[in-house]
């Protein structure tokens, strides 16, 4: 199977059932502000983790069959930057969708030293990413915690206290899509479309998925849970003055 042909079954097919959920759902302000949300995080996907994904490819962490991608720009094929656009509005229509069923609070969580013991938490894992960088088996996991928690470290500052109000919305947000893309990678991975490097992962598997692909599909879908979240209980403020 091309690269192409696995977006085509694996990523449209969810975009098409959310996309319908969504242009049918007639809470038009709510539907405004998780487009604007969506748009606004597929633009900071991609030019985020292009020049990481193309250090990725360089450095051989990862590799793909040149007869499975139509082309590349710099390192990285082409159909990896739609990866990342089909995956944010993956996540992006299935928030809107938990958001329609379970609701959005706008309170703030009370508990201040739960938010400051988390942000530690976060700080502790980069600079064990940091400390991993020069350790062949761990580098591709330390490369993913250093790209990613900086960025779940700062949306968790910002607004960590309504992300903890809404922590089952949250949860959802990231399990459903990060465990269905696994299962989408570990299909890629025994078709060899692409292929991991045994000697910069750990050699954790659960089947054919290394550990380092789960982590970086959750924590993606993190970025964009929280991403969502925040954007529609901050960004709504900012929208009703440009409006």
């Amino acid at each position: 199977m091309s690269y192409a042909m696995f977006l085509l079954v694996f990523l449209v097919p969810p975009i098409i059932v959310g996309a319908w959920y969504f242009l049918k759902n007639n809470d038009n302000a709510a539907k405004k502000t998780t487009g604007y949300s969506i748009i606004t995080l597929v633009v900071l996907a991609v030019s985020y983790t292009t020049p990481w994904d193309n250090y990725l490819v360089k450095t051989e962490v990862w590799s793909y069959g040149p007869d499975r991608v139509i082309g590349t720009i710099g390192f990285v094929p082409i159909e990896e930057y739609g990866f990342f656009i089909l995956q944010t509005i993956i996540t992006g229509l299935w928030y809107f969708f938990l958001q329609n069923k379970l609701g959005l609070s706008r309170q703030a969580h009370s508990n201040k030293y739960l938010k400051h013991t988390i942000s530690v938490f976060y700080f502790a894992l980069i600079v064990f990413g940091i400390y991993g960088l020069n350790q062949d088996p761990t580098r591709y996991l330390s490369l993913i915690l250093v790209w990613a928690l900086p960025v779940v470290l700062l949306q968790w500052l910002v607004g960590g206290q309504y992300l903890l109000k809404n922590l089952k919305l949250f949860a959802l947000i990231v399990l459903v899509p990060t465990v269905y893309l696994c299962f989408g990678d570990a299909f890629a991975i025994t078709d060899e479309i692409w292929l991991i490097s045994p000697q910069q992962t750990t050699g954790i598997k659960f089947g054919p998925l290394p550990l380092e692909e789960a982590v970086f599909f959750l924590i993606t879908n993190w970025m964009v849970a929280q991403g969502m979240i925040l954007f529609n209980i901050m960004g709504k403020r900012v929208l009703s003055y440009v409006s």
